[in-house]
């Protein structure tokens, strides 16, 4: 649409409401040759994707223009943001012109749709595959794809270390952070340069990091990061790709190899990062103080925000025996 070339890949910030039930929600809308896209602010992940012939206008909503993907009403999309709203305008007015052509509009709207169906076939449908797996995929199979996974770190880390004092004091740890559902952490004794979480909820720790802790309240403000990241099991997906995951839906298991070279992956890849104020409410659950976590991951932003559990009042996470027997683990 030439209407839209001075707009090229615009993006902007909106609330989306995509059933009138639903709560609003904040997502980055993106501007493509046919359509618009409504992407998830933290992991860019696609969750809808309108028409742009569809599109209606809706009327305004404190300082908000509201938009509609068909006049059904039935799905919005509030916008604030001036350059936006222009373009939007603008390729609505171009599309009542058209439509008094409606041989052309008709062919143009029929390479479009079908351009965005290819589209929609090589980037989006894959990416809800593994979010549909991901959700589905019983925990019997997670556990196997996560020895897999490990399987193949391992051979860049070597097996877990396995000091029994050491290994006690991860699961106190695991027990201190989660009471209810205390996540498996396993240290590793080189080779993994970042902690690290399995498709089954295993926590992975660099014996590095754990060695340069200063205490046990940043080694716990780690598990707790990792703990609200992403579901594990989506990278696992992706790198084995799309027809394993295909074939982990047919038969319940992926190919072998289908995880080689994950280890190495897992290196070079970089964690979103995590809202602060989300952090911050999840080290009060925990009643963790923040600070030490702040301190060990450089993350000044966590550390002006008002700790959680001040003055040393939350319980110990671990004594300093416990914590020396962690910092040792891989010593025997």
């Amino acid at each position: 649409m030439t209407a839209l070339k001075q707009y090229s890949r615009l993006e902007a910030a909106g609330l989306w409401r995509p059933h009138p039930d639903a709560q609003r929600r904040e997502v980055i809308v993106g501007l493509r040759e046919a359509t618009i896209v409504l992407l998830d602010p933290k992991s860019d992940a696609p969750l809808g994707q309108w028409s742009l012939p569809a599109i209606v206008r809706a009327g305004a909503r404190d300082g908000f223009v509201v938009f509609a993907s068909h006049e059904d009403m039935n799905e919005t999309l509030e916008i604030d943001d001036g350059a936006m709203i222009a373009a939007l305008d603008k390729v609505r007015a171009a599309l009542d012109v058209r439509r008094k052509r409606p041989g052309r509009l008709r062919s143009a709207l029929l390479v479009s749709a079908s351009t965005a169906l290819v589209g929609i076939i090589i980037i989006w449908m894959p990416l809800r595959l593994y979010d549909f797996v991901a959700y589905r995929l019983p925990d019997a199979a997670r556990a196997e794809i996560a020895a897999q996974a490990l399987a193949d770190i391992t051979t860049i880390s070597g097996a877990p270390c396995t000091g029994r004092t050491g290994m006690q004091a991860a699961r106190d740890l695991a027990r201190r952070i989660a009471p209810t559902a205390p996540p498996p952490i396993a240290v590793l004794p080189e080779g993994l340069t970042q902690p690290a979480t399995l498709p089954d909820g295993t926590i992975l720790l660099p014996s590095a990091l754990v060695e340069r802790a200063d205490g046990p309240d940043s080694l716990a403000g780690v598990v707790l990061a990792q703990r609200l990241h992403a579901d594990p099991l989506l990278p696992a997906l992706r790198h084995a790709g799309l027809m394993a995951t295909l074939r982990l839906m047919s038969s319940g298991a992926l190919p072998q190899g289908a995880l080689a070279g994950y280890g190495l992956a897992l290196n070079k890849a970089s964690a979103a990062p995590l809202d602060p104020a989300v952090l911050i409410a999840a080290f009060a659950e925990a009643q963790i103080s923040s600070l030490p976590y702040a301190a060990l991951a450089n993350l000044p932003d966590l550390a002006s925000l008002p700790n959680p559990a001040p003055n040393g009042s939350s319980p110990v996470v671990l004594d300093d025996a416990a914590f020396l027997g962690l910092q040792y683990i891989c010593d025997g």
